[in-house]
Formats: C-alpha cells, sequence, structure tokens
C-alpha cells in the first residue's frame, strides 16, 4: 500500500477541529433554507465558490454567516452527526471537537443546555452508528472578553456531557493570552484541561502567554514557537503537544507553502507535535489530506504517520483505560494494514 492510500486507511486521532468550520456547503444550504437565511448564493457552485479561502478576513465573513445558520437545537445535532460521519469516512476514532458556544447562544435565545444538548445528541447518534468518539473543547472568543467567565462556567458545568478542555481562539493579533487568564483560573479550579490557539499568526511571544498565564497543556498551531529557541527547548523539556494544522497555516500565509513549513523541524528538534485540519472545507482539506501532505510534502515515512497518530492518541483527554485500548488496536491495524490484511 502507497503512502496516499495508507494515509486514509490508518487510525487516526484529530485534536485540533472547528464543529462550525467543518459544516459542508451542502449542510449550510440545507440550514439556510431551513431557517431562511439569506446566503450569497443559493446553489452549489456558488457556495463552494464562496466557501474558497481567498483572505482572513474572507475566512471570517464564511465563518459568521454559517454560525448565522445555525439557530435551532436540532441545528446543531446535525453538524456533530455530520461531523461524526466524515470522521468515519477517514478512519478517525477520537476527536477532541472545538465548538464555539457563546455567540449561538447570543444569537439565538437558546440556553446554554439546549445548545449543548443539541451537539451531543448528535455525538451519541455518531458514536452508535459510526463508532466514533468526541470530545468537546468550549472556547472562549478573543475580543469577547467579557464572555471568558461564563464560557469558563458553561464548560466546568458540562463535564459530565463531553466538555473535556477550555480553549481560547480567534483573531491572535491584539488579543494576548494574558487577557483571558481569568476564565482559565476557573476551568483550571473545576478540572478542565487548558488549550488554547497561540503562535500561529501572532509570534513566541503569544505562546509564552498561553504556557504562564494560562497554564496550557497543549497549544493549537505553536509552529511560531521554532522563532524563539528558548521556547523551542522549554516545550522540547516539557513535551507540550503542539496541535499543527499545516494547510490552516498554508492558507492563512503563516508559512508560504508546504517547503517551508517548519513541522519537520520541529519533529527533528524533538518536539511533540499532532497533525490536524482546523477547518477543513473552509481551507479545501481534511485530516487525511493533512497526512497526505506531510507524506508527499514533508517527506515522512509510513512509521512516522503511524508515530504521529499515536502521538495524538497519547496527548488526548480521553480516560487513560481507554487510551490504552484504542493504542493496542492501532497498533494492531498498522500491522494489517502493513501486511495488506485491511484497509478501505
Amino acid at each position: 500500500m502507497d503512502l496516499h492510500a495508507y494515509a486514509a486507511a490508518m487510525p487516526k486521532v484529530e485534536l485540533h477541529v472547528h464543529l462550525e468550520g467543518s459544516i459542508r456547503p451542502a449542510t449550510l444550504l440545507k440550514l439556510a433554507r431551513r431557517n431562511g437565511v439569506a446566503l450569497p448564493a443559493d446553489d452549489m457552485e456558488g457556495l463552494r465558490a464562496f466557501y474558497r479561502f481567498t483572505d482572513f478576513d474572507h475566512f471570517i465573513r464564511v465563518y459568521i454567516t454559517v454560525c448565522s445558520c445555525l439557530q435551532q437545537p436540532e441545528d446543531f445535532s446535525l453538524i456533530a452527526y455530520e461531523f461524526g460521519a466524515d470522521m468515519a469516512r477517514q478512519n478517525v476514532r477520537y476527536a477532541e471537537v472545538t465548538f464555539t458556544p457563546h455567540p449561538h447562544v447570543t444569537n439565538t435565545g437558546l440556553p446554554f443546555d439546549e445548545v449543548l444538548a443539541g451537539i451531543n445528541d448528535g455525538r451519541t447518534r455518531a458514536a452508535a452508528e459510526f463508532g466514533v468518539e468526541m470530545g468537546w473543547v468550549l472556547d472562549i472568543v478573543r475580543g469577547v472578553r467579557e464572555s471568558q467567565e461564563q464560557v469558563a462556567a458553561w464548560a466546568a458545568s458540562a463535564q459530565d456531557r463531553g466538555v473535556v478542555a477550555l480553549g481560547l481562539g480567534g483573531p491572535e493579533r491584539d488579543n494576548p493570552p494574558e487577557d483571558y487568564a481569568r476564565g482559565f483560573e476557573l476551568a483550571r479550579e473545576a478540572g478542565l484541561h487548558s488549550v488554547p490557539h497561540a503562535g500561529e499568526v501572532a509570534g513566541p511571544a503569544s505562546v509564552w502567554g498561553a504556557l504562564r498565564a494560562l497554564d496550557a497543556q497543549r497549544l493549537g498551531h505553536g509552529v511560531r514557537c521554532i522563532e524563539d529557541p528558548a521556547l523551542v527547548d522549554y516545550l522540547h523539556e516539557r513535551q507540550i503537544p503542539l496541535e499543527v494544522c499545516p494547510t490552516s497555516n498554508v492558507r492563512l500565509g503563516v508559512y508560504p507553502s508546504y517547503d517551508e513549513h517548519p513541522l519537520r523541524r520541529l519533529w527533528e528538534m524533538g518536539l511533540y507535535v499532532t497533525i490536524n485540519s482546523d477547518d477543513p472545507p473552509m481551507f479545501n482539506t481534511d485530516l487525511v489530506s493533512e497526512y497526505r501532505a506531510v507524506a508527499g510534502e514533508m517527506g515522512f515515512t509510513r512509521e512516522e504517520l503511524e508515530s504521529l497518530s499515536l502521538a495524538a492518541l497519547q496527548a488526548s483527554f480521553m480516560p487513560a483505560n481507554r487510551k490504552v485500548e484504542l493504542e493496542r488496536a492501532f497498533r494492531a491495524e498498522f500491522i494489517a494494514l502493513g501486511e495488506g490484511k485491511g484497509g478501505t
């Protein structure tokens, strides 16, 4: 089996992917019609063109448009269920999925518990039908500082309903992690994990802020740590996982190409890296495509792809006994695929 096929067939875990950023164009059209929302286009060809990434401002416009179409609990259920179907198609067995609750509660007037019940209904149906597992990372939106304590409280209250961590998303520039320390303090006191975005659009100072002010246990992106040797040493020594999203980084202009992306160097320096897709349809990618890019553009071998998959599994927040079970299953599948006994 060549690496192109192997990347699709191998079992995988994803740690950095946004639920709202994973909505298919066809689903967006369905939701818009259901809820009477006007879109920039009313056919699939036009919507695919609308989704196509051009620049960051356009990306934000697409994201806001997508969110405006989510208005009822059944809408949230649908997108979580379809996300599970896409996981199964890619042989992703477990994902920790970022979801941004505050805009939805504000825009729809739905209580948080109803919004959460919606995505959990979809998660439950996906688990039953496709055998996939999800945990939720509820994130604070940068630039909406006043929401941080509320989002932290929601996350803390929902640990028995699939929420595993508190995140921090949105535009990094002019929104340093330190401004959101109170929300993360509340989350840590409640026993939640800390997984802020840092070190993508903004540089090493953002990563240091996430580590020092937010006690980050994983870093969303984090790739610009490479600009600060002391930070690289710190991350290497503590083996803090980076949720690397190569295509997202290239599309957003953080790096001009896969060739100039630092993933390979970070890996060779011994940093803890994982591979992720971020906002798949908006960047014309998915997790299989990311693994194929890592192999085809960055020279990762089959054994290294397997190591990346297992690294994501171990960096997840699933229970330790479940990690042991999944690692055993993954290793058995790697062997079977290598012997031509499995795959899709």
